[in-house]
């Protein structure tokens, strides 16, 4: 699994970057509002770069190399930006020679390709999850073949909406199929502070006894492991996460909208460490956070 940056990861990478910034600026003698100038930039813009408290945009890496006369790669990498690798610079062979390009151009096409695989990840965007095609759910749920994990706090309408959906589930495990269900616990505090915001008639922790008690009717199965949301309630509840092999639906809750009012990104795996893969480890982190549920009677 990709590792994806950190919050203090990140912070690290932005000062170190803006530390040496500031000695590229230093060593030419040049003052604040002398390297902004060469930026066509404000310079309380280039004072927070060199205080990592902003990446810097790759246009501006691109503007960095040129005034500092460094080569592009070196300067992004001293930037902590993204470079190229050896597949990406095989994936463009197929298409020019990378040594008859300038290292501004050839650099220049990769971010480009690299942005555009990244946005090709995003394949739709709905606006509330109600509007997800129902197809859709079928079809990620029957052509799961290795991984199903269902992140939403409640998840209840997994069982509404389908009939059938505990035998679905079972199915999927003897096939082979890992499925893992997340769901926030009817107890927790997080719970009961979204139930206030709500203030639906369904209530959140409802919803919740709705999936436990259908999980009940489940029983064990091998393949099929049940987590209640703990350590990490807080950022479960603000974002669903639906995971069908290489393909996820994550709903981004706003304000007081339930579930089925989200904003619903469908999206589908095309490279390492994008946004597929940040929801994923995401997923990952709200799972390592949660404890173990078993069914009544099954301790």
């Amino acid at each position: 699994m990709t590792k994806v940056e950190t919050k203090d990861e990140r912070q690290r990478r932005l000062r170190a970057a803006g530390t040496w910034l500031r000695e590229q600026r230093e060593a030419r003698g040049w003052s604040g509002s002398d390297l902004a100038r060469r930026l066509d930039l404000n310079q309380v813009r280039v004072s927070a770069y060199e205080r990592g408290q902003y990446e810097v945009p790759n246009a501006v890496a691109e503007g960095i190399a040129t005034a500092l006369d460094l080569p592009v790669v070196e300067v992004r990498q001293q930037l902590g930006l993204w470079v190229p690798d050896d597949a990406d610079l095989e994936d463009l062979r197929r298409h020019a020679d990378p040594t008859r390009l300038a290292d501004d151009v050839l650099l220049g096409e990769l971010v480009r390709r690299y942005q555009r695989r990244t946005d090709r990840e995003i394949v739709n965007v709905y606006p509330y999850r109600s509007s997800v095609p129902g197809e859709l759910w079928d079809r990620l749920i029957h052509d799961a073949r290795s991984e199903i994990s269902l992140g939403g706090y409640t998840n209840y309408f997994f069982w509404t909406e389908r009939p059938g959906f505990n035998e679905l589930l079972r199915a999927k495990a003897e096939a082979g199929v890992r499925v893992r269900i997340l769901v926030g616990d009817p107890e927790h505090e997080v719970t009961l502070r979204r139930e206030e915001i709500e203030s639906a008639a369904l209530s959140v922790s409802t919803r919740i006894h709705i999936t436990l008690d259908e999980l009940a009717k489940l029983g064990p199965v091998p393949g099929v492991e049940v987590r209640l949301s703990d350590q990490n309630a807080e950022a479960h509840v603000s974002r669903s996460i639906f995971r069908f092999d290489q393909e996820e639906l994550v709903c981004e809750h706003i304000a007081e909208r339930l579930g089925h009012g989200s904003l619903t990104f469908h999206m589908q795996k095309m490279q390492d460490n994008g946004p597929f893969s940040q929801y994923a480890t995401h997923f990952e982190h709200l799972w390592d956070g949660g404890h173990l549920w078993t069914p009544p009677g099954a301790e």
